[in-house]
């Protein structure tokens, strides 16, 4: 939330969401198994959870972005590593000079297939990347047009009607939740077993015509539902409302350890795809950006590439344990809905501590509110305080030393002071509570302060020497002779046509 607040994106994302409450889980005979509560997040974490469909909230983030800033119709096919440069290869032709590439482009990212080449020719690419992802379901997906309340009552309620409804002896589970538009978004989806998941390895990155679309819809039209209306409705009865916007899709998941590697960075499902029955996938791509840019804006503009590689360390450092826990979540909300004996077990312990299995991943998911320390501060009002953030405290010294005018502030000392606070709740005043020290020699006992961390220490060590190495390497760059490739990387133009001998 507070992130969105910060983009002022919050009130009018508001208008369009639902607050829910709880999920509903039931079985085919219509009767409710356990419910997840989550009433209390607005007082212990100042929010709650919302349902707001996908292309909403997509175009609200985008209104946030000047245009000039997005470049359309350039999907990226690879990129050329460089020592000062990224020269990214475009379907178009045009290559594309740039300091920084981040990789958000999906689970089968080319910037990633492109990094892991790289990576294994120089045999430094852990076997585990290289395997397959696991195509664990596949799903169909669709949402209807604005429906009668008289005929689906569950639409008339202020909050969200969240229900997930687990298939009798099929492996099937069906989700659907109602909308601020009057509208049902919906998805039914099928676990592949180990035989299914190579049968549809085939379709792996594609979304299914529509005539394969209606196929499945054919099998799951009689799953029964709960409506708050008469009769006895089935999928068919959201089926038939659904005139637009359905599609089959196969979902996958993955953890890769390699997350960064020179100037290339990964993010959100491009390094972890989530089992979508957590539903967390959206909200870590999102805290993957804040923590990412916070580091990146900590970088001074003479950054060498070793600076940028110790930032991306910490980028994954401070995130990894984050997705650790989300990946492993999304497990037991798949091994709720699943079909098996173990499922089954999971579901009877869940409905007997529900509320507690609940509330302990809401205490620990509900605490990560991170935010960006380029932008105005949002004041934290829940009573649990928010996680430690070591990039916002790291990125605010940086970005107050500079704005004190000393570009060349000691950054060692900032990152100690930074790790001084991290155990503090990440308010306006934690930053400020701390006396700005940009002297030189550096400060001892500030330093023993911070965390022994590799990351952190090559943090250290690179900014201690960045200005010296800096200056040489400019110096001796400009004495050495410059290759084709180099001399267009030195072009000023940000969009050129390709070298003829660039491969």
């Amino acid at each position: 939330m507070q992130f969105l607040k910060q983009i002022d994106a919050w009130d009018e994302i508001m208008t369009q969401a639902k607050f829910t409450k709880s999920i509903v889980v039931a079985n085919e005979d219509r009767k409710v198994e356990y419910a997840l509560e989550f009433g209390d997040q607005i007082r212990l974490f100042g929010s709650s959870g919302y349902i707001v469909p996908r292309r909403i909230l997509h175009n609200i983030l985008v209104s946030r972005i000047e245009k000039r800033n997005i470049v359309m119709k350039k999907r990226v096919l690879s990129y050329i590593p460089g020592d000062r440069y990224v020269t990214v290869k475009c379907a178009s032709g045009d290559l594309i000079t740039c300091d920084i590439l981040v990789g958000a482009d999906g689970v089968y990212s080319a910037v990633r297939q492109t990094l892991y080449h790289e990576l294994e020719a120089k045999g430094l690419l852990p076997p585990k990347d290289s395997e397959e992802v696991i195509l664990s379901t596949v799903s169909l997906v669709g949402q209807t047009i604005p429906l009668d309340p008289e005929k689906f009552p569950i639409i008339k309620d202020e909050h969200c009607h969240f229900m997930r409804i687990i298939g009798d002896n099929k492996p099937y589970s069906w989700t659907y939740f109602t909308t601020k538009s009057g509208s049902i978004n919906w998805t039914v989806t099928q676990y592949l077993s180990t035989e299914q998941q190579d049968d549809n390895r085939v379709f792996a990155n594609t979304t299914f015509d529509f005539d394969q679309a209606m196929d499945m819809a054919y099998e799951v039209m009689n799953f029964p539902i709960i409506t708050g209306g008469p009769g006895e409705p089935t999928m068919f009865d959201l089926l038939k409302k659904t005139t637009v916007r359905m599609k089959k899709v196969v979902l996958e998941e993955k953890l890769f350890k390699t997350w960064h590697h020179g100037r290339v960075v990964l993010l959100g499902n491009a390094c972890h795809k989530m089992n979508p029955s957590g539903g967390s996938g959206a909200t870590n791509a999102i805290h993957d950006a804040i923590t990412l840019a916070n580091y990146i804006v900590s970088l001074p503009h003479w950054s060498e590439q070793r600076d940028i590689e110790h930032r991306f360390k910490a980028y994954q450092d401070e995130r990894m344990p984050w997705i650790k826990e989300s990946y492993e979540n999304g497990k037991v909300f798949k091994g709720m809905v699943e079909k098996s004996f173990k499922a089954t077990m999971i579901r009877l312990c869940s409905k007997a501590v529900s509320g507690v299995v609940a509330r302990n991943v809401m205490m620990k998911m509900g605490a990560n509110r991170p935010q960006a320390a380029f932008l105005k501060y949002v004041p934290d009002t829940g009573t649990v305080p928010a996680a430690p953030q070591p990039s916002y405290a790291f990125a605010k010294e940086m970005l107050e030393a500079w704005a004190l005018n000393d570009p060349l502030v000691d950054s060692t000392v900032v990152w100690a002071k930074a790790e001084n606070v991290k155990n503090a709740k990440n308010d306006e005043k934690a930053p400020a509570s701390i006396e700005l020290v940009a002297q030189r020699p550096m400060d001892k006992e500030l330093i023993k302060m911070a965390r022994a961390s590799s990351a952190h220490a090559d943090i250290v060590k690179a900014s201690a020497v960045m200005s010296a190495l800096s200056a040489a390497k400019s110096a001796a760059l400009a004495a050495a002779p410059k290759s084709a490739l180099e001399t267009f990387q030195d072009t000023p133009s940000k969009v050129k046509k390709p070298l003829d001998n660039v491969n």
